[in-house]
Order: structure tokens, then sequence, then C-alpha cells
């Protein structure tokens, strides 16, 4: 019996992680929701549903995943019986999903023989996600450097071509002192740093970086070492990335040279998107919702949009005007009886008292959050 070909490896393992990732959604959202998780879509509803269906794991975990291999995959799963569609109650609702019977089983056999669960630790919210590929580039492009700068050689062809990225690595190797600590210093960083990790991901780190006398390897070429799907590959990859990222937060001591990529400058992401940043200043002004629409020209309904984007995303933000406590939990109760996050269910159920955003805030808040 021939080995499987490296597409036959990528589609078993994708139809594993989509049928894991669909299942939370089944019922509640379309198809296509968990699309814009993997690829790390930015808008409200994206991080609103990783947030709600504790999807964090997902997010950003294939962000070059193309629509038309997407198309195939979910085709794959309706074709061989573990998904369908459904039509959920109301006029104008999308058609949602549901798994099968053997769409469980093979969602549960998918999860087991890949260790989803083992893999998914580090990933608690999407803030863990978001800085690992700026903290990737810095440490390879660094890592990269000092080796030819200990080579003598200072010819090479940066292996990361992002200018601001180069220019945070001119700035910690501009004084010949700083040179020298890092030569001296970043293969012992390094090893503490990789060591607690499974053999097989210190592996898979050290063999995509690139140095004087190595080539980084890219994920077709490790899994075809190793005979692993590509998409595996990089959620292993990943993993690494975001424990030793921890690491550096954690134990910063530990790691004088190395912590540096994990200071406040580290992570380069912001919470917020423009928009919704320039909403927050005035709502710490003291602004309403309709003001802030008048002020910025913007529809109040896009105000709403930015009040649950910051819920999410900036726990120390007091929202109790727009949300008493005893309100948030009267809807966070109403949501977990109705087994449903669905805005129109949960404000059917509640009234007309209740509105959409307050509701939206309450389960934006519902894991961890406050409304005092």
């Amino acid at each position: 019996m021939s080995s499987p070909t490296l597409a036959e490896l990528e589609h078993d393992f994708m139809q594993a992680v989509t049928l894991n990732g669909l299942s939370p959604l089944a019922g509640e959202r379309t198809i296509q929701a968990l699309y814009y998780i993997l690829r790390g879509r930015k808008t409200n509803q994206t991080l609103q549903d990783v947030h709600l269906f504790a999807l964090y794991p997902y997010y950003r975990m294939i962000p070059r995943l193309l629509k038309e291999d997407w198309e195939k995959i979910v085709d794959a799963l309706m074709q061989q019986g573990l998904i369908r569609l459904v039509s959920p109650p109301g006029e104008g609702r999308k058609p949602s999903y549901e798994l099968t019977e053997a769409g469980e089983t093979c969602a549960a056999a998918g999860r087991e023989r890949y260790q989803l669960g083992f893999w998914f630790q580090p990933f608690a919210g999407t803030e863990v996600a978001e800085p690992l590929d700026l903290f990737w580039r810095r440490l390879h492009l660094l890592v990269q450097t000092v080796s030819h700068l200990l080579a003598n050689d200072l010819s090479f062809q940066p292996v990361v071509q992002d200018k601001q990225v180069q220019q945070w690595v001119k700035q910690r190797l501009g004084r010949p002192e700083q040179r020298e600590r890092w030569q001296e210093h970043l293969a012992d960083e390094l090893y503490r740093l990789l060591e607690p990790l499974p053999a097989s991901v210190q592996e898979v780190v050290v063999a995509r970086f690139s140095g004087a006398a190595q080539s980084g390897q890219t994920l077709t070429q490790l899994a075809l070492d190793r005979r692993e799907a590509p998409s595996y590959i990089q959620l292993q990859f990943r993993y690494g990335l975001a424990r030793a990222l921890d690491a550096l937060r954690s134990e910063s001591g530990r790691f004088p040279l190395l912590a540096e990529l994990a200071g406040p400058s580290g992570s380069g992401e912001r919470r917020l998107s423009d928009s919704a940043e320039q909403t927050y200043a005035l709502l710490r002004q003291g602004f309403s919702v309709a003001e802030i629409a008048q002020r910025r020209r913007i529809k109040p309904s896009t105000v709403e949009d930015h009040l649950a984007e910051i819920a999410l995303r900036c726990p120390e933000w007091d929202c109790s005007r727009f949300l008493s406590p005893a309100l948030a939990e009267r809807i966070v109760q109403a949501s977990e009886q109705l087994g449903t996050n669905r805005l129109r269910v949960v404000k059917d159920h509640l009234g007309p008292d209740v509105s959409y955003l307050q509701i939206r805030l309450a389960l934006a808040r519902r894991k961890g959050g406050t409304t005092t």
C-alpha cells in the first residue's frame, strides 16, 4: 500500500480541524464564519464569534487559506455525509448546518489523532495569535543577522523584507557592544527558550531559521521530510512560538536579550481598529453614541459596532452606563437557557426593553469581562 500524498495528508488534517471548528458553530452561524476565523479576519462579527464560541485556537490558524481551498474542504465534507445544511427558523435567515452522527465521530477521531487539545493549549484569546507573525519575523531576522556577524559575512540577503522589522533589528545591533552581547549570548538564550518544548516542535522551529550555514525550510519542505500535513506543521510551529513568547513575558529575567521581543512594542498589534480607537477616545470623554456619530459623521450603528469591539478587546472599559450588571446577568442567563448566542433569538425572548447593543455587550463581556 502506497504512502499518502502530501495533498491527502493535508486534506485529512484540514477535515479534522474544520469539523472540530464547525461543531460549536453548528445551527448558530453559516459555514463561512469558520473560514473568516481561520484566516483571522478582524471584523467585529468574527471577533465576537471567536469569543462567544471560545474558538481562540482557530483564530488566524491558517491566515493564507484560499477561498477555493476552503470550498473544496466543505464540498468534500458534504459529499461524505459529515455535515448537512439546515434552514434556521425565521424569515431572511441564512442557512446554517449541522454535523451528522458520522461527522461527530470523524471530528472526535481527528481531534484524538492530531492531539488538537494539546496543540491548542496556549491559545486562550485572540491576543495570543495576533503577535506571533511579527514575533517570528523579528526573531528570524535577529538569528540570521547574528549568525552572519559570527561568520564575518555582512553581504547576506535579509530573510525578512519588512523595513520596520529590519530597522528594529538594526536598533538592537547598532553599537559594537550590542553586537558583542548578542553574538555571545543569543545561542544560550535560544537554547533555554526552546528546551522545554516537545522535541518535534524544537526541530520545526530550528529548521525554519536561516543563517550563515543554512537556509530556513518551508512548511512544504518540512512536511515532505516528516510526512505530515503542512498545516499540521504550521500548528506545531505556532504552538512553539506561542509557548516561547509566553516564556519571554513571564520569565523575562531568564532572557535578558530575547525578552525585548516580548515588550510593550513586541507584539506590534493594536487592540482596536483605527476607527474604533477614535470612538473609544470620544467615549472616554463621556460622549454618547449619538454625539459620537454626529461628531465623526458615521452611523450610530457603526458606533455600536465599535462598542462591541471595545467590549471584546478592552477589558478595562467600564460599560455600565450602557449595561447594568443586573441586566448583563439576565441576558447571559437567557442565552444559556436558550442554548444560543443568536442576538435575534435572545432579543425575542427578553422583549423590547432590551436593546441589541446591550445583548452584544453582555455576551462580549461574559467570559471574564466586567460591567462595573
